[in-house]
């Protein structure tokens, strides 16, 4: 991991730091969603910004975690989140590295910590989903154990937004 530091949060970190963070993983999805040839609003990043403030309680200790990843320096260079969706599973949520902390395991930490997390909060699945050309995650799930579905779940993305059903893959891992 290459002096960076993984935290679980309590409470949200400053608004600027997750903020400009999420900004730069929303702006990443939606290239990728328009390299795919989807027409997506220009305002999707601000608007899917919004919807993470207005539910950010949902990653939160006792139903969630928000984890970090900050470099020695101290600044945030990753984060992932999980929510829990029933009794018995998590869905992780927003797992997004910056490239330059890309290829040092702060990806698989991000996952293994909040992998340890669903444990404590007696989860005994979780869920995942994303999209056909994140690569990145597409390789990393099955590294760590969880199984590719060869059909959709109820996630919240595909529950949200249905017209992603065709550009999903869908992981689970049993705790």
């Amino acid at each position: 991991m290459q002096g960076h530091v993984i935290k679980l949060c309590d409470r949200l970190p400053p608004t600027d730091q997750l903020g400009g963070l999420l900004m730069q993983y929303y702006a990443l999805i939606v290239q990728r969603m328009r390299d795919m040839g989807l027409d997506i609003d220009p305002a999707a990043p601000e608007s899917a910004l919004a919807e993470f403030w207005a539910n950010s309680g949902d990653y939160l200790p006792p139903n969630g975690c928000l984890v970090v990843a900050r470099s020695s320096a101290g600044d945030l260079v990753g984060c992932g989140m999980l929510k829990r969706l029933d009794q018995d599973t998590g869905e992780l949520k927003r797992v997004f590295v910056v490239e330059s902390a890309r290829g040092t395991g702060v990806g698989r930490a991000l996952i293994k910590a909040r992998e340890s997390a669903a444990r404590q909060m007696g989860l005994r699945r979780l869920v995942a989903d994303t999209l056909t050309p994140n690569v990145e995650m597409r390789r990393l799930y099955p590294r760590l154990g969880f199984v590719e579905l060869d059909g959709p779940i109820e996630t919240t993305t595909y529950r949200d937004q249905p017209m992603l059903g065709p550009h999903m893959h869908f992981f689970s891992k049993d705790l």
